[in-house]
């Protein structure tokens, strides 16, 4: 591929900078800058429709026609890209006067600067994912295959209309009829499912990345607009359409197919039913979601989105079990009816769609390959043309019925036919439409989403979960060569792998999609690869055990340092309530000390002062007349004193003995009610004065007796 479409890309990247929050819906306007690159190479000579239609078509892949292009040559005149040669002179030619690009124009540079770090981004995710990609790829190359990718990602042209049969032998060696479509870009399948792994990792893990990727996928959602003409631009409000929904697109509806798809679906039906439109479904479709969802139930290893979605855990089996049981009671609790009608119902309708009209969409459809899906498409699309009675409209909202499909060829082969058998004109739409252009549509005249990205960001998502789910080839090609190695365990064990997510994810990306890379010589390494993630989710899951573990001996550590502390704060608490207390309990009994030290020299004081008044009156006869009876007297006293003196015994004494204060100290306790709080001391007396020691649980031995 050319690296014109890297540098289209680019300076439409950057013009579009506002993409989708302008106040005006004009979208015609805003493509003007995807006909930038194919006028500019003309630069000076002459306008010429047709040849300027057929470069829109080999660039764009639009079905993009002579009309289409002079439509838009009024809007190209107005900002000076074209200019008239004669005005007076009918037809009028026009020149191609595009204004002088600067060469160091900023919005190109930055455009081109991002646009090569994603690509190098995206180089770098491809060389750690399979050793496929070991194939040397410039960071040119990778910008190519991720612009392509975002830019015709479920795109659909008449190329693809081009669909080929021929017969030969599949390999088994059976001769097949086999059906080749054409694509509409260049990309091999390896090169898809790169893309759509590094998309959908970039958006799910770097919002900066996804908001670039998203923008660069707004610029091919925008091209919408032209496919097959120029549609009406003017805001709607209010619409009285009736949308049928495609079985694949009532089961996105439904939550079968997985989170992404239900975001992609939902905003849009939940926009369709707040301007008026109903939405349902029919009867047919119906029995389609039953035979699919019993498909998956069934199989040793399924495929498709909704088993997806159950090997990664997005919806429970228990939950596809009850919507395949009655998937009407799902939907009606989502706002969608059933309508239950077959062909032979309402005969005066069959002049609008013929039974042979329907015969001949049936066989259009030959790229199906189960007969029961012809039918379905057929049948649905046949009802659609019959309730519409013969009325069309250029305008999506006022078409009355369509059917939308997440399938591009049924609604391009549908279409297509159509016109051949006379029933649509050209310019209207048709019965069975895309649901890209759809979201488009809404997108840009609803209000959905408008001001930011969300639409081509979930849409991007959904598309990326198509592309990455596993694909039945590869996963028949692994069996092929597990069932050769003649191990019913290891038969076992695949069946086991194909229903877990992360075995398929690591499996399609190892062979990136492709069956054919599955050969007996790496089949073993690609069963290890499968196995691998749930080795590594065990060594997680042990690593997170034992970190949980670890975590909560933290806790446990931290509780009890926690309970320590609380327990020495409350015991640190307790002894100053304790010290509080002792020194309230000290003051108490000091001052009942105190009021005994009183009491005991007030009595040791009227000893004295008596010792003193007995001494005097002894001594008062001694100064009167002496007598022999008084001499005697005197005699003998002194006698008695001197021999008291002598041996130490007093008649009054004038001190204070420690039993004696004691006794008088626990009276005074005793008075006061402060005994309990006197044992608390060992108190010692020192024949004048009570010394209060530390603290003690019983008291001195001097005192026990005592107090």
């Amino acid at each position: 591929m050319s690296n014109t479409l890297t540098r289209t890309a680019a300076r439409i990247y950057g013009t579009l900078s506002g993409l989708g929050g302008e106040e005006s819906t004009d979208v015609l306007t805003r493509l003007l800058p995807f006909f930038d690159p194919i006028l500019r190479p003309n630069q000076g000579e002459q306008f010429n429709p047709d040849a300027f239609a057929q470069a829109v078509r080999d660039t764009w892949k639009w079905n993009f026609n002579t009309d289409v292009a002079e439509f838009f040559v009024p809007r190209l005149v107005e900002f000076g890209w074209l200019t008239p040669d004669d005005p007076d002179i009918e037809p009028i030619t026009h020149t191609i006067t595009l204004p002088q690009l600067s060469e160091d124009d900023p919005s190109d540079a930055t455009a081109r600067a991002e646009l090569r770090l994603l690509a190098e981004d995206f180089k770098a995710f491809s060389e750690s994912l399979s050793p496929l990609t070991a194939i040397p790829r410039t960071v040119e190359e990778f910008e190519e295959i991720l612009i392509e990718w975002l830019l015709f990602i479920e795109a659909f042209s008449e190329k693809n209309l081009d669909i080929k049969v021929e017969a030969r032998a599949d390999e088994t060696g059976k001769i097949r009829q086999m059906v080749h479509v054409p694509r509409t870009t260049t990309l091999k399948s390896e090169e898809r499912f790169l893309a759509a792994r590094y998309v959908a990792q970039a958006i799910k893990t770097n919002p900066e990345t996804g908001e670039k990727l998203a923008r660069i996928a707004a610029i091919g959602l925008l091209t919408e607009v032209v496919q097959d003409f120029v549609k009406p631009t003017t805001p709607v409000e209010a619409s009285n359409l009736i949308v049928y929904l495609d079985a694949p697109v009532a089961m996105e509806l439904l939550g079968v197919s997985g989170v992404a798809a239900r975001e992609n679906t939902q905003p849009v039906v939940n926009e369709l039913q707040r301007i008026g439109a109903q939405v349902r479904v029919f009867g047919q479709s119906i029995e389609e979601i039953k035979r699919a969802l019993h498909a998956v139930l069934t199989s040793a290893r399924p495929t498709g989105p909704t088993a997806q979605a159950l090997a990664r855990g997005e919806v429970l089996r228990q939950f596809v079990t009850q919507v395949e049981a009655d998937p009407e009671e799902f939907l009606d609790q989502l706002g969608v009816g059933v309508t239950h009608r077959d062909l032979d119902q309402v005969p005066s309708e069959h002049q609008f769609f013929p039974a042979d009209y329907r015969t001949e969409i049936y066989g259009s459809l030959i790229f199906q390959p189960r007969p029961s899906a012809r039918e379905h498409d057929a049948d649905v699309m046949t009802l659609v043309m019959r309730q519409r009675g013969g009325i069309e409209d250029r305008d999506i909202f006022r078409s009355r019925f369509i059917l939308i499909t997440r399938n591009g060829l049924v609604a391009q082969l549908t279409a297509r036919k159509c016109k051949e058998l006379g029933v649509l004109q050209p310019k209207s739409i048709p019965p069975v439409v895309h649901r890209r252009f759809l979201t488009t549509s809404m997108w840009l005249r609803t209000g959905l989403g408008n001001h930011d990205l969300e639409v081509p960001k979930r849409h991007l998502l959904a598309n990326c979960e198509r592309v990455l789910a596993i694909k039945p080839g590869v996963v028949d090609a692994v069996k092929k060569f597990t069932d050769a190695l003649d191990d019913p365990e290891k038969t076992r064990q695949l069946d086991l792998l194909i229903g877990q997510h992360r075995s398929t994810q690591a499996l399609m990306d190892k062979t990136l999609g492709t069956a054919s890379v599955v050969t007996s010589e790496n089949v073993a390494e690609l069963f290890h690869e499968m196995i691998h993630p749930h080795l590594e989710e065990e060594r997680e899951r042990g690593e997170a055990a034992l970190k949980d573990e670890r975590q909560k001996g933290r806790k446990r550590v931290e509780r009890v340092k926690d309970e320590l502390a609380a327990a020495k704060a409350a015991e640190e608490s307790m002894q100053s309530q304790l010290d509080q207390k002792l020194a309230e309990d000290r003051e108490a009994v000091e001052a009942v000390c105190e009021e005994v030290e009183g009491i005991l020299a007030q009595k040791r004081k009227s000893r004295r002062n008596l010792a003193i008044l007995l001494a005097l009156l002894l001594c008062v006869p001694i100064l009167l007349e002496p007598s022999s009876l008084v001499t005697w007297g005197t005699f003998l006293v002194a006698l008695l004193l001197g021999y008291l003196s002598i041996t130490g015994n007093r008649i009054i004494g004038t001190s204070t003995p420690s039993s004696s204060a004691f006794d008088e100290l626990n009276k005074a306790a005793e008075r006061r009610r402060v005994g309990t709080k006197l044992v608390q001391f060992e108190t010692a007396w020192d024949g004048e004065k009570f010394a209060l020691a530390q603290t003690t649980t019983e008291p001195a031995p001097e005192t026990k007796g005592l107090i």
